[in-house]
């Protein structure tokens, strides 16, 4: 073991060479997704009119007319049916038409009523009801949004099978049946254990898959399952701020706002387009050429862009928060995702018994070894904040404990002598591994080198890691990951032992005691135990926070004013267009 202070310098020296060399290769590995370009392959995919949108240039002249927000090209692909064939990363490209039943706040991400205004649970658990909000309008004279409406889209969403959406699946286990009762109430009968947060997510404004359609456009084109019109058609109707003008595949989407005093919340600019631009420097040059009005860049070019007169808006919440999983502390039974974990785990006995990452003075030594501001500084530019925790936010109060803030720095923040101290009383070496997956994670290994940790760094190709950490093979490995998702049911590929990931330091208890935050739908009891399961997490150190960015906006200031969104944090990129301010 190595006594004495560590040398922050020689750390710093090596964080700093390694963000050189970060830089020199454009790599983001480590920043935020939501700044991170397409790719470079993009002849086929950006516009070749570049000249400024129509209706003035942004210098505060004539008026802008059409807001023009730069954007990667969908990831995986685009398409006519987000019911089926978007996923997350992809349902920008249509969120503006399209509502759902439950909404998000866009300020706090928490659940809102949208075109439902109210729902209730009956005391047997097996009939949920929704009470659909009255004179609500598609888009394009299709009528008034009924009950049959809500049936349609949700069935079409679950059948036929081969929906690429995840909410397929949480939808088709969760309901046995759709009843209609009225114009503006259907039922949802719920299979035995089937309704869970994950279903309820699935349904709301923050995920793919459950937006709610025009059954009588779908019928006028003649019907038919899946309702899924081709790039050349129109989309099906929706009920959103905007509607659906003209799509040219592989450069942009363009709407306009519906010619009537929208329910919720009139958009301010009189069309939208969002243009596919792959490459970050490409936006940054279309923006200030005044081709576009806003975009998303990685910090250094939203630097520059700064520099050039343009502003920067950040999301309300964190779009990206980033930690270290801690892998190998698992029973020996394999996981049952759908089960309880109590019926899976009953053996106690331990998969690898001398993993250090089942001991939590190593795990919390492991913490007190992570100098969190210096990764900042050399992978962030000083733009990110420290994360107490990684998976509960300080802005949702409900369930967020002070007393966190107030522990952290004596027991889980940056303490190396604290660290070397702990691994003493280990009385013995502790090897442990650290993937390779950037350069913050061979940084990472240099810090836990430096208080006592013996590492070895583990290079592979992503995908066998992937499938080694699935199939629970590693003992002792220390994983960078980062997430956007809702807290909730995000905590569970990083911190529920009985599902596929193998992140998650496996504990029946805190299975347990997760389970019943996802099955618990009022949200204020939620907010209470996901409170109390957070005091758990806190104080056994099961996963290592490290950092958390918020989603930041480039605009051109004569033109944008404004942009409430909670970020990444329970929304798809690009989302909540209505309520971007115009000057």
């Amino acid at each position: 073991m190595r006594s004495g202070r560590p040398s922050r310098l020689r750390v710093l020296a090596v964080l700093l060479c390694l963000a050189m060399v970060a830089a020199a290769c454009t790599s983001d590995d480590a920043g935020d997704s939501t700044t991170t370009s397409a790719g470079d392959d993009t002849e086929n995919t950006e516009p070749t009119d570049t000249t400024a949108p129509e209706d003035g240039n942004g210098d505060g002249g004539e008026e802008i007319t059409r807001l023009v927000f730069g954007v990667p090209p969908p990831p995986d692909g685009e398409s006519n049916n987000p019911s089926r064939d978007i996923q997350p990363n992809d349902e920008y490209q249509l969120k503006p038409i399209y509502e759902n039943l439950v909404g998000v706040d866009p300020e706090t991400a928490q659940w809102i009523p949208m075109l439902a205004e109210s729902w209730e649970l009956n005391e047997a658990e097996d009939q949920l009801t929704f009470h659909l909000r009255q004179g609500v309008q598609f888009h394009n004279d299709f009528g008034e949004m009924t009950a049959s409406d809500v049936v349609f889209s949700l069935t079409d969403l679950i059948d036929p099978p081969g929906a690429i959406s995840g909410v397929a699946e949480a939808v088709r286990n969760a309901v046995e049946e759709f009843e209609i009762v009225d114009d503006y109430t259907v039922i949802f009968h719920i299979a035995e254990g089937g309704l869970s947060f994950s279903f309820f997510e699935g349904i709301s404004y923050g995920a793919a898959g459950t937006v709610i359609k025009s059954e009588a456009d779908w019928e006028s084109r003649g019907g038919g399952s899946p309702a899924s019109p081709t790039l050349d058609e129109a989309p099906i109707a929706g009920t959103g701020p905007y509607q659906f003008l003209e799509r040219t595949a592989g450069q942009n989407v363009i709407f306009e706002r519906v010619p009537y005093e929208h329910w919720r919340k009139n958009a301010e600019f009189q069309e939208l387009e969002y243009r596919y631009i792959g490459e970050e420097a490409t936006r940054l040059s279309a923006l200030l050429a005044d081709e576009i009005h806003m975009t998303d860049l990685a910090i250094e070019l939203g630097d520059e862009a700064e520099s050039q007169g343009m502003s920067v808006i950040k999301s309300t919440l964190p779009g990206r928060r980033y930690g270290l999983a801690l892998e190998g502390c698992y029973y020996v039974e394999p996981p049952q995702p759908g089960a309880l974990a109590a019926d899976v785990f009953v053996s106690g006995e331990r998969k690898f018994p001398d993993s250090p990452w089942c001991n939590e003075d190593i795990r919390r030594a492991a913490s007190k070894a992570i100098d969190r501001d210096a990764l900042n500084e050399a992978f962030y530019g000083g733009e990110a904040e420290i994360a107490t925790m990684w998976y509960w936010l300080p802005e949702q109060e409900a369930s967020w404990n002070p007393d966190w803030e107030a522990r952290y720095a004596d027991e889980v923040g940056y303490d190396p002598e604290g660290a070397i101290a702990l691994l003493e009383g280990v009385g013995e070496p502790v090897e442990i591994q650290v993937f390779a997956k950037n350069d913050l994670s061979e940084a990472v290994a240099v810090m836990l080198e430096e208080v006592g940790f013996v590492v070895e760094l583990v290079t592979m190709d992503d995908g066998q890691f992937t499938s080694q950490r699935e199939a629970r093979e590693f003992d002792r490995m220390v994983e960078f990951d980062d997430t956007a998702s809702e807290n909730v049911t995000g905590f569970e590929p990083s911190g529920y032992g009985n599902q596929d990931s193998g992140r998650a330091i496996e504990m029946v208890e805190w299975d347990t005691q997760y389970e019943a935050v996802l099955n618990e739908l009022d949200a204020d009891a939620q907010a209470e135990l996901w409170l109390e399961f957070g005091n758990v997490i806190f104080d056994n150190v099961p996963q290592i926070p490290l950092l958390r960015t918020f989603s930041e906006t480039v605009v051109n200031p004569d033109v944008v004013c404004g942009y409430l969104n909670p970020g990444a944090n329970m929304s798809a990129p690009f989302s909540f267009v209505e309520y971007i301010s115009a000057c």
